[in-house]
């Protein structure tokens, strides 16, 4: 009559059974594993942003006084 197979189903959970420990105190490495490696790339680019700006302030300077 019906074509259904009466296979068994069985659940296994997926949920970690170890979990995560949270970063120590002081530690570099641990911070960078835990989402650290985006700050520090923000900060890098910040860094990189001004250094560039005062390269351009300075390269400005230089041109307004030669023009005078």
């Amino acid at each position: 009559m019906s074509n259904v197979s009466t296979n068994q189903v069985i659940l296994v959970s997926t949920a970690p059974t170890d979990s995560a420990t949270p970063p120590e105190t002081g530690g570099f490495m641990p911070l960078l594993m835990y989402g650290g490696v985006a700050v520090a790339v923000i900060i890098a680019m910040a860094y990189f942003s001004q250094t560039l700006l005062n390269s351009i302030t300075q390269l400005t300077k230089t041109l307004n006084k030669k023009h005078k």
